[in-house]
């Protein structure tokens, strides 16, 4: 294969032909119009500037024994000095020199170089003879710049016109005589707007004319108890025809057919009132009534409606606002013995009471469940032949409630049934005690050496005979003493124990004192404390079935609360019946603080759920509340009771924004309390600190306090 060039040389024109640009090919029609194609490369790139630079033509025809590789670098210097030039590939094959040059210089003579490129078209394999790039630029160019024509793509045009213009006073004319012509005088007045075809009217005559009554909406109610008197009141059914009448009448009231046997003389509705459904929609439509009366307490309780936090006159004064009175005639006279919370549902409230003195009632006890979706009716009354003492609901069986009674039974029952439903029952072959269980308290069993009965809840309680059962809810129900509590016969550490009774030697009628109180540690789970008529804190484990591991005196006489801080573990409290109520420290037999407002005894205290400094504690009538952190000598709140009733029993809600207390007359009272203090970020720190500030005039208490490790 050979390789032909052609010789791009600049020729000397004339000025006539300098108004076309060298080597300029034009293609026409038939008709003459220049159809050529635009140039793909844009005649305003850059060109190069010494033409005769780009090929050295005197390599090819003065030089013809030089070697290849000297032509070939100059075409490629060529190529890539100027890279808009239409140029063929440079191909090369194994022929010798002498072969190529030879043809080279064959088709580079000078006719070839003389021929008309008009003529005949370039070779592919050859540079074009006339190159546009090889051009002289002109010293002056003109350029002609023409307006193009204008296109709207979107015109609005104006609808106001200004008045002191002539378009305006134009406008204006045309307006006026718009005017004229529809609405002045210029309108044609004799047109007018009439219908082509008139209306038929049918006529009838006055006689045979009634107009129609006028209707109006009203509403009435009518229930089965309306529908039975309507009918006895009639009183028109005589005949055997109308006794048929009165069955099928009461047979459509009633879901199931009434049966045959059934006399028209017996009421029908005690069989209605004994159904299930007829309760349930009965205590549904009572809720739906109590909630007029009752729902802005209920948002109140529930949290729905509070005191903006922001307001510029909140004031912190510790007051209780009561919400309502948890009251019924069958708990009149009656003293609550026991409240007790549902764990997993808030809203519930058990209660139980004693029996009424003088009566000759055979319901000797009584256990309400409150609701406070209707706070004037309990939702269920169950009875019970002994007075109950205490009660507490199950953890994993929600639905359950063991119930102590002070003839020394143990229930369990089923609270969603609304009859009294008993799932387990204490015996005396079992249980042979007869005295009263005043704890019932339901404890996870967690023993590391039986995993089988792991986590399974066990029911603890603590008797007046000085004796610990644990009741196994298992299908025997048995119970299994595991603790005696022995009396005090010889000095203890903790307060002073003083003898009211002047004599040297007190013979007691029982051995054992009576456990008022029994709680298990918040973390230990083994220990559990016990509380005793004669105010000793017996500290048991049970591990060990035969003793006590540790005891103190922490009133003068029973007391009957005793709990532990909810933040912190290592600090409990008691009240009890030397007017007083004192915070310990689980390891000092020391009080680390007493408080104390009158000469009379404490009934309960309880720690705030939600505030780590505030306590609550009812003397007689009165509710106390207390904020460690504030000051300890003296309540920074009292509420007096508008009874005169002494008060039993005192418990915060889950949330701490309520209190309960129950008085001795039957009375349950939901308290709301407003202006409390914002709870604490650091809980822990704040009552820490709030009893070490106590502890500033008892060094060596507070020493010791300090070795019991963290938190203090």
């Amino acid at each position: 294969m050979s390789l032909s060039l052609k010789n791009v040389r600049p020729k000397q024109k004339s000025k006539k032909s300098d108004s076309k640009q060298k080597g300029d090919l034009r293609i026409y029609d038939e008709e003459g119009n220049d159809v050529t194609p635009r140039p793909l490369v844009h005649e305003y790139y850059a060109r190069v500037e010494d033409p005769s630079k780009i090929f050295n033509w005197d390599a090819l025809t003065l030089k013809p024994t030089s070697s290849s590789l000297e032509v070939l670098s100059q075409v490629r210097d060529y190529q890539s000095s100027f890279s808009l030039i239409k140029a063929p590939l440079l191909i090369t094959t194994n022929l010798p020199f002498e072969e190529n040059m030879e043809s080279l210089m064959s088709i580079c003579t000078e006719d070839s170089r003389n021929i008309n490129d008009a003529d005949r078209a370039p070779s592919p394999f050859c540079l074009p003879s006339i190159d546009p790039v090889c051009q002289v630029s002109p010293e002056k160019m003109t350029i002609l710049l023409r307006e193009t024509e204008t296109f709207f793509l979107f015109d609005m045009p104006q609808l106001t016109a200004d008045l002191d213009t002539p378009e305006g006073q134009a406008v204006k004319e045309a307006n006026e005589r718009y005017e004229y012509i529809t609405k002045g005088e210029g309108s044609n007045r004799r047109v007018a707007e009439a219908e082509t075809q008139t209306t038929r009217i049918y006529t009838k005559s006055r006689s045979t004319y009634l107009g129609r009554k006028k209707r109006t909406n009203k509403g009435t109610f009518v229930n089965n108890w309306v529908l039975y008197d309507a009918y006895n009141s009639a009183n028109t059914i005589d005949n055997k025809d109308g006794e048929n009448t009165k069955k099928n009448l009461i047979q459509s009231i009633f879901s199931k057919p009434i049966p045959k046997d059934l006399s028209p003389t017996e009421d029908p509705l005690s069989e209605l009132y004994k159904k299930d459904s007829f309760a349930s929609a009965a205590r549904i439509m009572e809720r739906i009534i109590a909630s007029k009366f009752y729902i802005v307490p209920q948002k109140r309780f529930k949290g729905l409606i509070k005191k903006d936090p922001c307001d510029l006159d909140l004031e912190f004064t510790y007051s209780l606002d009561l919400l309502w009175t948890h009251v019924c005639p069958e708990v009149q006279d009656r003293p609550v013995n026991c409240i007790r919370w549902s764990y997993k549902n808030t809203n519930l409230l058990a209660a139980g009471y004693g029996s009424v003195e003088e009566s000759n009632d055979s319901s000797r006890g009584l256990l309400l469940i409150w609701c406070i979706k209707n706070p004037s009716q309990p939702d269920r009354v169950y009875k019970f032949d002994s007075a109950v003492s205490d009660c507490d609901w199950s953890r994993q069986k929600p639905n359950q409630l063991a119930v102590g009674f002070y003839d020394g039974s143990v229930k369990v029952i089923d609270v969603s049934s609304r009859s009294l439903r008993i799932i387990r029952k204490s015996s005396r072959e079992t249980c042979p005690t007869y005295w009263p269980h005043w704890q019932v308290q339901w404890w996870l069993d967690n023993d590391p050496l039986d995993p089988l009965v792991s986590n399974e809840e066990l029911i603890y309680t603590s008797n007046q005979d000085g004796s610990i059962f644990c009741f196994d809810t298992s299908k025997d129900f048995s119970a299994k003493k595991i603790m005696t509590i022995p009396r005090i016969e010889d000095k203890i550490p903790g307060i002073k124990r003083t003898n009211s009774s002047g004599c040297l030697y007190d013979v007691p009628i029982s051995k054992n004192p009576g456990v008022l109180l029994l709680r298990q540690h918040p973390i230990a789970s083994n220990i559990y404390y016990v509380g005793s008529d004669e105010g000793c804190v017996y500290r048991c484990s049970t591990n060990y079935l035969s003793h006590h591991l540790d005891n103190f005196l922490a009133h003068n006489g029973p007391f009957y609360s005793l709990e532990f801080s909810p933040f912190c573990s290592k600090i409990f409290l008691t009240c009890g019946a030397d007017w007083s109520t004192r915070i310990w420290a689980d390891g000092i037999t020391d009080p680390l603080l007493t408080l104390s407002t009158s000469m009379a005894c404490v009934q309960a205290a309880c720690w705030s759920p939600s505030n780590s400094t505030v306590i609550a504690t009812c003397v007689g009538n009165e509710i106390n509340i207390w904020d460690l952190k504030r000051r300890t000598h003296r309540p920074t709140s009292v509420t007096v009771l508008p009874i005169d009733q002494r008060l039993m029993l005192l418990e915060f809600t889950k949330t701490g924004n309520q209190l309960v207390a129950a008085d001795f007359s039957g009375k349950i009272f939901i308290y709301n309390l407003e202006g409390m203090p914002f709870p604490p970020f650091e809980q822990v720190t704040v009552l820490v600190e709030a009893i070490e500030k106590s502890l500033t005039i008892k060094p060596e208490l507070l020493k010791k306090l300090r070795k019991l490790g963290s938190p203090f």
